[in-house]
Formats: structure tokens, sequence, C-alpha cells
């Protein structure tokens, strides 16, 4: 079974590209967002496409979520540990609950939620958030193998 470690790898070898891998793999346009593409390459790239979307392509940041909510562990950030998903809501003027962007969990430790994502203006980077950050709609956990400190 599929650690954690090894979706961490394949999503850190990613970090500074510009999307055309994974929008290749998902078959997306040129210009397209891509941080749904960017999760389902990372998984695929480890051999774990089963643990996200059931091992399909996703590239739509609501189909994403809803598939998570009906499938995977919903967890509060406290708990979030590295490569749980993480799904934010970017609309102005507070939450719609819609998801626009989903990221992978690199860690969290002392209030921060450090996060691997694609699409994060228009490369896939590191980024940080405050555990509270409001536009931070909620987390996923999937069904990694038992390395799951690594």
């Amino acid at each position: 079974m599929t650690t954690n470690r090894e979706v961490y790898e394949a999503a850190k070898k990613h970090l500074g590209h510009h999307g055309a891998h994974a929008r290749a793999y998902c078959r997306l346009g040129s210009g397209q967002p891509y941080c749904c593409a960017f999760v389902t390459m990372c998984f695929h790239d480890a051999k774990a496409d089963k643990l996200f979307y059931g091992g399909k392509k996703v590239t739509y940041c609501p189909a994403a979520i809803q598939w998570c909510r009906a499938n995977l562990a919903q967890i509060p950030s406290y708990l979030a540990m590295r490569m749980d998903l993480i799904f934010f809501d970017w609309a102005k003027n507070g939450q719609d609950g819609s998801p626009d962007h989903v990221g992978i969990v690199e860690r969290v430790e002392n209030g921060i939620v450090y996060t691997v994502e694609g699409n994060s203006g228009d490369a896939c980077r590191e980024n940080s958030y405050a555990v509270g950050y409001f536009e931070i709609l909620g987390y996923a956990s999937p069904a990694y193998g038992s390395d799951q400190s690594e």
C-alpha cells in the first residue's frame, strides 16, 4: 500500500514547474487552472491513484471535494498531517462553500499549515497559511498505508 511519503516525494518533484505535466496528464488546455490535475497527477505518480477520486482524473475542485466528503475522513486542521488534502474557497466577502483550489498538506506546526500546490501563481509552489485562515474550506485524509509518520 502506498504511504504518504511516496505521494509527498511525487509532489515535491514538481516544485517550480508551470503545470505542463499536470495539464497534459489530465488533458487540460494551456492556461486552464490545474490545481486538481496536479493533485491527481501526484497520486498517479506515486501509484496511489485509487486514494484520490477513486483513481479517475479530476480537474474540478467542487467535484473533488464532493468525492472526498463521501469517501475520505474529514479532519480538523489540528489533526492535519503530511499529504492530507486542503481545500480553499477564494470567494470575496467570505466563503460561499464552494472550493476554488486544492493543495496538499506538507506539514502543520506552530499554528501554520505548509502546503504544496499546483497552479499557485501558475507554478507548483510551497505555501503557508495560518491554521485559522478563513479561506481554508476543509481538510480530507486519504487512507494511506501504515507509514504515516514520515
